[in-house]
Parts: structure tokens; C-alpha cells; sequence
């Protein structure tokens, strides 16, 4: 279905070339007014999960060489990779955000423009709304104040040079919208099905991503505004959240084109190789985390350069080491010089088709163990934290169908929780389930996202030389060089708010 829609978006721009009514065609050149919105919306759904022509481009330097890396959920001995050392490379730093704004943002301001048309377009509409915010609360979590109201509107109201929100304000809207428009989805209206790549045209699963996505970021704002925190946590759980794994959102992916490759697959795999080439492994942070727990996902997700899995043989990488670091180039920090010796993803994890997955019912279920611990809603923490714990450790099987835990239970019974210890007791054991939850779903933008929140696990930071922290993880990623030419006053006027355009400006809702 989405070699299909390619192909359709390529004959259709294409009709114009060759027709007699050359006048009538391009009344307005700007508005892709005969292509179906339907394919509009297929498009600016890979368009979030991955690149156009490139699936991996910004997944693979936001994602991987930044946010994996400075979560310590991965690491990597090759300085390319600046996040574990605290370094700056312009072009990665800045990629999410120069390709997210060419490409899905301003898709999906075209979807929703033409999409509010007409009602009968309603759930192409919300669909839209809700996917914005996804892509958004990406975006603004990587770099703080950007453009929000007026992005994506070049050609639909000839802005060039959108303002930069501020974030505090994008927040209340992005939550306004997924409120909006998940009432708005209509099951007895037109539902799109072969062009919706996530829940195929299924209004409850997006009712339920939009009231999930709603508590995500009502507990991101539990430091900065914590009445207006409590208010959404409570709306969203009344509203309905995510009920099982079959309902977590992930982008599914075929083996067709290039475009339409699952992004992490084009980096670790085929792509680019990552994984094979050595280039990247999983973090001592991580792995060391995994064994300490009998995490049953260990021998799913790490394996050693020779294909070994056996979960007692993983060995995670420290972060903030370079091939110079030992002899023939190699790790010594450790005492193993062989960087063979240290676990990488598995094939499993990155196959063509594997889905992009971006938030799942057991996040859900650990935030919704937060949520009722701070007393924003009722229910049963220990329940809901156990429904995650299970969830996660069963969820693999959307990788590969050997990925199969058989007994879940076990892991609940060696991690038990503290149910009569103290709220950061119970906050260390819900968030060091996020934190590995998000690296084995390479959910790495997440990982780094609520650790700056939440300060859990604890990270021992790095000290790269010559990095540009000071010593210190850094809090942001740095927006694109281009951005001081082409939209100078509003640029300026955003890195002023947080004393420069740094690694250590905090966002608004990361407060010490």
C-alpha cells in the first residue's frame, strides 16, 4: 500500500506536464488540490517517521547520534557520535529540525488546510491534528521554543518567517488539540484505512492515542505546572488511555521503496550498517541495568559481534570513549580491547518491516502509576505498574515473532514494587522501567526526554575533551546554523529566552 500511494503522488504531479488546459491546472500551483487526502495523509505520516528519499536521515542524528547516546542507552567509541561526548556537529544537531519542517510539518498544515474544508473530512482532520502534535512534542522536546502556529505555512498563508513559540504556549495547545480532536473522530463519518499506516482507519486506537499522548505530556509538566499536570493526567485516564499492546502507536513499515523502510532499519541494517560496522552498542548503563533486573528482554534485544545472546555474556559499552582510548584503536577503559566483545542490537530489531514505534501501552501504564501515586487519579498503582512491566516485556513480538517471553510474571516477581516505600522509591522503579522500555523500542528522543524530567536513572556524566558541556549532559540540542540567516529576528529572539542556543538551555518543563 505505500509503494501505492508513491506512486500515485508521482503520477498525479505529474498529469500537468503534458495536458492542453495548462491554465486551468495551475490556477494555484502551490495547492496540491488534486491529489486525494488521503495520500496526503499516508506522506506526512512517513514523513514523521522517517526522511523524504532518505527514511533515516533525521531519526539517525536526533535519535541516534544525539539522544541514544546522551541517555546512555547506547554508545559508541566513533567521535562521529556526538552525543556520548558532549560535542557539537551542526548538521546533526540541527536535522531533526530542518528536515521535520520542510517535510511532515509543512504536510501536515497542508492536510489539516485542505482537510477543514469540508466536515466530511473530519477524521482526516483529527487524525492530522493528533499526528501534528506527535511530531511537535518531538521537535519542541529536542529544542525547546520553535516555530509552532505559524509553521508549515509558507504557501497556505505566505508566512516565511514563522515566530518561535514559546513552549510553555505550545504545550497548552498541543493539549488543547489532542483534547479537540479525539472528540472530534466520528466512526460514522469517512475513516481513511489503506493510507493511515498506524491503526488502519481504527477511531478508538486513535482516540486512545490521542487521550495516551495527552497524559505523556501532562506528566512532562509536572515540575513546571503541576496543577495544570494534574487537570490533563486526570482528563486523559477519564477519557479513555490505552488498553493492551495492540493499541501502542508505531508506524508500520514494508520492505517496498526506500522511503517507506523503517527508519531504524535503514541506519542499523541495510541503510547504513550501523551495527555491523561496529559503530554502535549498547551501553553499560543499560545492559548493567538489564542483568541487575533478570530483564528477559536482554536475550531478545543484545547480542555480542559473533551472534552470542546468551544474556549472562552481554557486555554494555561505558560512554564517553574514542578508538584512541587503547591500542590498534581500540577499548581499554574496561580492560577488553575487542569492541566485538560489547553487545549491539540484535537483527531481530531491525528488520524492513518492523514498525517505528513511538509510544506504547506500557508507558501508558507507568505513567498512569505516577499519576495515581501524586494522587492525580484513582486506581491502583501497583496494578498498573505490573500491567506495564508485563506489557513490556511482551511487546517484542512486534519485532520478530520469536521475540516471545514466556513467562512475564517472573520478571514482575524480581522487580517488584515498593508499594509501602516512599514516592521516590516508587518513582525510581516506574522510570528506570521507562528508561529501559524506551531504549528496547529505540524510542531514544523519549529516553532522553523523560530522564531530563525526572532525573531517573541517575547518569554519571562524561568528559570528552574539548566537549562543549563542561562536563555536564546536556539539557537541548542546538538548532540549525541556517535558521540565524533565514529567520534571523525570530531566532534570536527564542535563544535570547534561554541565555543562548546551547546544549544547556532547559527546556520549560525541566526544572531541577
Amino acid at each position: 500500500m505505500i509503494r501505492k500511494i508513491a506512486v500515485m503522488l508521482a503520477l498525479t504531479f505529474s498529469m500537468g506536464a503534458c495536458t492542453k488546459d495548462f491554465e486551468e491546472i495551475n490556477i494555484n500551483p502551490t495547492s496540491p488540490s488534486k491529489v486525494p487526502l488521503d495520500y496526503l495523509l499516508g506522506q506526512a505520516q512517513l514523513l514523521i517517521s522517517g526522511s523524504a528519499g532518505d527514511p533515516g536521515y533525521k531519526v539517525w542524528r536526533a535519535n541516534f547520534i544525539y539522544s541514544a547516546m546522551i541517555v546512555q542507552q547506547m554508545a559508541s567509541v566513533d567521535d562521529y557520535y556526538a552525543g556520548d561526548k558532549y560535542t557539537y556537529n551542526a548538521d546533526n544537531s540541527g536535522a531533526y529540525f530542518a528536515d521535520s519542517y520542510v517535510n511532515s510539518v509543512k504536510s501536515l498544515a497542508d492536510v489539516i488546510s485542505q482537510a477543514s474544508a469540508d466536515p466530511a473530512n473530519v477524521n482526516i482532520l483529527s487524525i492530522a491534528r493528533i499526528l501534528k502534535v506527535e511530531q511537535m512534542h518531538i521537535i519542541t522536546d529536542l529544542y525547546g521554543d520553535v516555530p509552532y502556529t505559524e509553521a508549515g505555512k509558507a504557501f497556505i498563508e505566505n508566512i516565511y518567517k514563522p515566530k518561535y513559540d514559546m513552549q510553555q504556549a505550545i504545550y497548552a495547545d498541543m493539549l488543547k488539540e489532542l483534547d479537540e480532536a479525539g472528540s472530534a473522530l466520528d466512526a460514522s463519518k469517512y475513516v481513511p484505512t489503506a493510507a493511515d499506516f498506524v491503526y488502519k482507519g481504527d477511531v478508538t486506537k486513535w482516540k486512545k492515542f490521542a487521550n495516551s499522548l495527552m497524559l505523556r505530556l501532562a506528566m512532562r509538566m509536572q515540575k513546571a505546572d503541576p496543577a495544570s499536570a494534574q487537570t490533563w493526567a486526570k482528563k486523559a485516564v477519564d477519557k479513555g488511555i490505552m488498553t493492551s499492546n495492540d493499541d501502542t502507536f508505531a508506524f508500520i513499515h514494508s520492505d517496498g521503496s526506500t522511503a517507506s523502510r523503517n527508519p531504524n532499519s535503514y541506519n542499523l541494517g541495510i541503510g547504513r550498517g550501523l551495527v555491523k560496522g561496529d559503530n554502535l552498542q549498547w551501553s553499560k548503563t543499560l545492559i548493567d541495568m538489564m542483568k541487575a533486573r533478570k530483564d528477559p528482554r536482554l536475550g531478545i534485544i543484545a547480542q555480542l559481534a559473533n551472534g552470542d545472546r546468551v544474556p549472562a555474556d552481554q557486555k554494555g559499552l561505558p560512554n564517553g570513549l574514542d578508538k584512541s582510548s587503547g591500542p590498534n584503536g581500540l577499548v581499554t577503559a574496561t580492560g577488553d580491547a575487542n569492541i566485538k566483545n560489547y553487545s549491539r542490537p540484535t537483527d531481530l530489531m531491525y528488520d524492513d518491516n518492523d514498525p517505528n514505534v513511538l509510544l506504547t501501552f506500557a508507558e501508558t501504564q507507568f505513567l498512569k502509576t505516577e499519576a495515581i501515586e501524586r494522587g492525580w487519579v484513582t486506581g491502583t498503582a501497583k496494578d498498573s505498574f505490573e500491567a506495564g512491566q508485563k506489557a513490556a516485556v511482551t511487546q517484542l513480538v512486534v519485532y520478530d515473532a520469536t521475540a516471545v517471553v514466556s513467562d512475564p510474571a517472573a520478571y514482575v516477581t524480581a522487580n517488584p514494587y515498593p508499594a509501602s516505600g516512599s514516592l521516590a522509591d516508587k518513582m525510581t522503579q516506574i522510570h528506570d522501567e521507562i528508561f529501559i522500555l524506551t531504549a528496547s523500542t529505540f524510542n531514544h528522543y523519549e529516553g532522553w526526554a523523560n530522564w531530563r524530567r525526572t532525573g531517573i536513572p541517575v547518569l554519571k556524566a562524561t568528559n570528552y575533551p574539548g566537549n562543549q558541556t563542561g562536563g555536564v549532559i546536556p539539557r537541548r540540542l542546538i538548532l540549525p546554523i541556517n535558521e540565524k540567516a533565514v529567520n534571523e529576528t525570530n531566532y534570536n529572539e527564542a535563544v535570547q529566552r534561554i541565555g543562548g542556543d546551547t546544549f544547556l538551555g532547559r527546556m520549560w518543563w525541566d526544572k531541577q
